[in-house]
């Protein structure tokens, strides 16, 4: 005979160990777990046993959703419980939400639309992950599906619509090795060179825009979003961006001060005179920032007009973000420590940083060094060890030995 239900001790958040059950349905399938909200198991008999005789101790009765019923307004800016809880712990944005929407609606429900949620489980998440391989999507684009369903998935466990996370028995795909050839020393004084003019093709603008971006690593909305009342005499206050949701705060809600050098300032001036303290890169006094294509195909043309070719730039990634990856290295290979680097660019981790940084093996002559000292002949070694410890000898010292000599 198996009981009705069977009782177990979970440790909670708080540190408690509470008793939980599970019980079992119709068709003699276990269903849970759920708290009893007891420290003893007499207090937690007593209390499933009251639920049994009331009929309720199964207390997901009622019919269980469909993915593209349950996703229909997850991730609904206005009126998703998700996102409601969400924006009481962090600062969310609607370009966020936006992106997870779109990504639900192209690459998740297709698959997982009609399926009842609680039949979701690893092997069907593996199916689809198969499914999104022979698609020809990378694993890093995969990884971030991967990101949004499992978020959904864990939401509906958290609210009981589910009994178990099926996540917890499966995994991201590998992340593959990704060689990034960056903007190079050479190709950053080409085209800031002192006659900019014939490169930039005498577009003031677009020249500073980008001097900004390499020298400090602003993303693109960022600059777009710099108004004149927050650059200075040596820095500037970056504090807002401007993309497709306007004027808002930062992308990681981080206020900061960027250093910037005598020259960029003057060239900054110059657009600030024209547009004021309305934003620095616009074509109408200021009220409205440039477009995000106009600062692309600005870039565009000066990279063809140093030599660099169509395909070089589709291939190496040749556009505005490049530049962070510029700086971040830049500033890494000038001396700064990796925090310091963090203040400017605005990266919150390491890991981030890591992913900006790209030096290439062959300019660390230090190696070179290293390399040639663990090469020299042991006697060398040894011939330096004497004289540098007749340097440190005490000058009586060192008189007696030379007599003896």
């Amino acid at each position: 005979m198996r009981n009705d239900f069977t009782l177990f001790f979970r440790v909670v958040p708080s540190g408690k160990k509470v008793v939980y059950y599970y019980a079992y349905d119709d068709e003699g399938t276990r269903r849970g777990p759920w708290t009893t909200g007891q420290l003893t198991k007499t207090a937690a008999r007593n209390f499933c046993n009251s639920l049994n005789r009331k009929g309720v101790l199964l207390p997901d009765t009622k019919v269980m959703p469909t993915f593209e019923e349950y996703a229909a307004d997850f991730w609904d800016w206005d009126n998703s419980p998700y996102l409601k809880e969400r924006k009481k712990r962090r600062k969310l944005t609607q370009s966020y939400t936006e992106s997870a929407k779109k990504v639900v609606t192209h690459s998740i429900t297709p698959f997982f639309g009609k399926m009842k949620l609680d039949k979701i489980t690893a092997e069907v998440i593996e199916k689809w992950i198969d499914s999104q391989l022979e698609e020809g999507k990378k694993n890093v684009t995969i990884n971030g599906y991967f990101g949004t369903l499992q978020t959904m998935i864990k939401f509906a466990v958290k609210k009981r619509i589910i009994d178990r996370d099926p996540f917890l028995e499966i995994q991201k795909l590998l992340k593959e090795p990704k060689e990034k050839i960056i903007i190079t020393h050479d190709e950053f004084k080409a085209l800031f060179v002192t006659d900019w003019k014939k490169i930039w093709d005498n577009d003031l603008l677009m020249c500073t825009a980008n001097k900004l971006a390499a020298l400090t690593g602003m993303r693109c909305s960022e600059i777009l979003g710099l108004k004149g009342e927050y650059v200075f005499d040596d820095y500037l206050h970056l504090c807002a961006q401007f993309d497709d949701y306007g004027y808002r705060e930062t992308k990681t809600k981080i206020k900061h001060l960027v250093p910037l050098p005598a020259e960029l300032v003057r060239d900054l001036r110059k657009l600030i005179k024209i547009n004021n303290d309305g934003f620095v890169f616009s074509e109408d006094g200021g009220e409205n920032p440039i477009t995000r294509r106009r600062f692309y195909l600005g870039l565009h043309r000066a990279f063809k007009n140093i030599g660099i070719s169509e395909d070089d730039i589709r291939t190496r990634g040749l556009n505005i973000h490049a530049w962070r990856h510029f700086c971040n290295t830049e500033l890494l290979r000038g001396g700064l420590s990796v925090k310091k680097v963090q203040a400017v660019t605005g990266h919150k981790t390491e890991s981030m940083t890591d992913n900006y940084t790209h030096f290439d093996p062959l300019e660390f002559t230090e190696v070179n060094k290293i390399q040639e000292m663990l090469l020299a002949p042991k006697e060398e070694k040894s011939v330096k060890r004497a004289a540098l410890s007749l340097v440190k000898m005490p000058e009586t010292e060192l008189i007696d030995k030379r007599k003896t000599a």
